[in-house]
């Protein structure tokens, strides 16, 4: 592990390098009103030939989208985009689609906010980008967008979006419909070897399946003459999932590999759902505030997966797993502003959420006599949450290049389970913030911040669930805490002219109650707390023109991270790394515009460290092989329309999991297996269309 750390590191240190070889001297920004602002024009963009305001955000120098984490709550969802300073009232529609729906005659500036700016719905983040768009934009505007695409040796699947954008009745009304999904076949191999390493087993296996979703959507957006905005959104969805896969097992006989049987496994899986959401916002004169929030959204999904072995003397088993999945999120927000003035600012919120989830399961198995029900702990559960916080924040600039965001929430919360499990939990937690911005000087900032934070928990851990193929049952855990997480950030961020930029970034967490896997009665696996543990990470980024070289038009840029976590397991008592957690990553990624010929041309690269997992029977290692390198070629040639051809996954990248069997408690370490799994899921080829008119 540490030879790869230090590959890493080598990596960040290059691209800090490579920056002061190819960049120049710093050159003046659009000037704003604030200085923590950087104002790009749609003609900065415009070498880029951007289809919808995604483009041109893409191109932001040092940005990159982040679309939230699926935290607790609405306010706790911070993605790093505001439209016109504010957050969509959306949680299952990330920024990225949001984007994706803007055409770029409808932007009139995108903003880099750099430090907390009062007015901004920053949330404790102190980098966002604002797009402001236009109020007198087109009336009526479509834009499409359709995909063709093929992995392996599947034909051409389509997927696409058409939206209809029009005003009406005084508002900005936006209609959509969207078609979603994939088709692949994947190739993949297991070998099983026993404690002496010898190979008792070869799994061959073939692997079709197929995901569609139909998404209708709306957004309505009215501003009124007093300065009030309305904003509503709603969208519906249903999606299909199936799955065929052979695999064939052999086994040593002879001189070679003999047939010992096939396995096989389909699965049958669908659900819909919807949301709604909304925000109305009114004003208390010129420097007050108060918007009101609210958020409904609501999923149901069916699964049905059976599993059949035959071997030479024909059917020997079969086991089927029927679950079913309703959850439902209702969420009221309201939020004070008052900007008292150039140097002050405040907010105060106050959130409540109900939450609930209802599974069930049923596992049978039929060994020739038909099927039998097979009996398992917290099959059939109902999870409620009801939840409550508080939050106040202040924005003070008492100099010119300071600028200081402190806050402090309260969460009052109370998780509850019936069904084959009963439980009840209450939890409080104070979350105090800090955030300083120091500008040094005109393309020179530091940034530091402090805060504690609260884990989103993932309700689906309350209920058990089966993995028939690694033979391991996660049984629902009533226990079941959210983590919390002491915080602090450091980041230093210096421009280059118009378009380079280099971000250095770390981070160090004092984690408590952190989420892994507990052993339960010594029987089954479970999400579970494990005690106190720490993560550190070092990154860098590089954003680097490299006109210099000849290449003109272009933008290289370096990303990476470095990483590392602790905890104590439960089984050995012995320190190791959290599961499930990457620690080390770069990407290259460059973009050229050759713009006397209408194209672009570019590439990307991305390879990640591998990760680790502990179980009560089990423990696996998951690696990534070569890295994933993707091309694209890009063309405007024909007015109004985009054409991208793109080849992912050159390398047909193997993903290998390497997992160890145990004959009773891992901690006792007598090993029963250990098998090798490698994925190779070959090219993918894409042919995108794009326009508006």
């Amino acid at each position: 592990m540490k030879y790869h750390k230090n590959r890493y590191l080598r990596v960040l240190l290059t691209g800090v390098a490579a920056i002061g070889l190819l960049t120049g001297v710093a050159e003046a920004q659009e000037a704003t009103d604030n200085e923590n602002i950087v104002a790009y024009p749609p003609t900065f963009f415009e070498v880029y030939n951007p289809v919808t305001a995604f483009d041109m955000v893409r191109q932001v120098p040092g940005f990159s989208i982040e679309d939230g984490d699926n935290a607790r709550g609405f306010g706790g969802t911070a993605g790093n985009v505001l439209i016109d300073g504010e957050r969509p009232s959306t949680k299952s529609t990330s920024l990225s689609s949001v984007l994706r729906r803007i055409s770029i005659e409808r932007v009139a500036r995108v903003e880099l906010v750099r430090g907390s700016v009062a007015g901004l719905d920053m949330r404790g983040q102190t980098r966002v980008v604002n797009v402001v768009l236009l109020t007198d934009g087109k009336s009526s505007q479509t834009t499409w967008g359709i995909t063709f695409t093929s992995q392996g040796e599947n034909v051409f699947f389509p997927t696409g979006e058409l939206i209809q954008t029009f005003k009406a009745w005084g508002a900005d009304i936006t209609l959509g419909l969207e078609r979603s999904g994939h088709t692949a076949r994947d190739f993949l191999t297991r070998e099983r070897t026993d404690a002496s390493g010898a190979l008792t087993q070869q799994f061959d296996e073939r692997n079709q399946r197929q995901f569609r979703e139909w998404q209708p959507y709306f957004s309505v957006a009215r501003k009124f003459a007093n300065g009030d905005t309305l904003n509503l959104n709603g969208k519906y969805w249903n999606w299909t999932w199936t799955r065929n896969k052979i695999s064939e097992i052999t086994i040593p006989g002879g001189a070679g590999q003999v047939f010992d049987r096939f396995d096989f496994a389909r699965a049958d899986n669908m659900g819909k759902g919807g949301e709604i959401g909304g925000d109305f916002e009114h004003k208390l004169g010129d420097n007050r505030s108060i918007k009101l929030i609210f958020l409904q959204t609501n999923r149901d999904n069916q699964f049905d997966d059976i599993f059949e072995t035959f071997d030479t003397s024909g059917f020997d088993n079969a086991i089927r797993i029927v679950s079913t999945e309703a959850t439902n999120e209702s969420i009221l927000r309201s939020v004070f502003n008052w900007e008292r003035d150039s140097k002050n600012s405040f907010e105060a919120s106050i959130e409540s959420a109900y939450n609930w989830l209802k599974a069930g399961l049923d596992v049978s198995e039929d060994t020739g006599s038909g099927f039998q029900t097979i009996v398992l702990p917290v099959a059939n559960t109902k999870v409620e949450e009801k939840r409550a916080e508080a939050a106040i924040s202040w924005i003070a600039k008492p100099f010119s290049n300071w600028t200081f965001e402190s806050g402090v929430k309260y969460e009052i919360s109370e998780i509850s389970q019936s069904g084959d499990a009963a439980n009840s939990q209450e939890f409080r937690f104070l979350k105090p913030s800090l955030d300083i911005t120091w500008d040094r000087n005109e393309r020179d900032q530091l940034r530091v911040g402090f805060r504690r934070e609260v884990g989103q928990l993932n309700f689906q851990g309350f209920a058990t669930s089966v993995n028939v193929t690694d033979n391991q049952t996660n049984v629902g855990n009533v226990e079941l805490r959210p983590d919390t997480t002491w915080k602090a950030d450091f980041e230093f961020e210096r421009k280059y002219g118009e378009k380079g930029v280099l971000i250095l970034s770390g981070n160090y967490r004092w984690i408590s109650d952190v989420r892994d896997q507990v052993p339960v009665n010594l029987q089954f696996d479970a999400p579970g707390n494990i005690g106190s543990g720490r993560v550190w990470q070092v990154s860098a980024e590089a954003r680097i023109p490299t006109d210099r070289i000849g290449l003109k038009d272009g933008i290289l840029t370096l990303e990476g991270l470095v990483g590392d976590s602790a905890v104590t397991d439960p089984l050995t008592g012995l320190n190791r790394i959290q599961s499930f957690r990457v620690h080390n990553n770069f990407s290259v990624d460059f973009r050229q515009e050759l713009t006397d010929w209408k194209m672009a041309w570019g590439f990307d690269y991305f390879k990640r460290s591998a990760f680790q997992a502990a179980f009560l029977f089990s423990q696996q290692r998951q690696a990534m092989g070569h890295g994933d390198l993707d091309v694209f070629v890009e063309t405007t040639r024909w007015k109004g329309v985009t054409i991208k051809l793109s080849v992912d996954n050159i390398f047909n990248t193997q993903f290998q999991r390497d997992r160890t069997r145990f004959i009773g408690p891992r901690n006792l370490g007598v090993i029963n297996f250990s098998e090798r799994r490698r994925n190779g899921r070959g090219q993918v080829f894409r042919i995108n269309l794009r326009g508006t008119f």
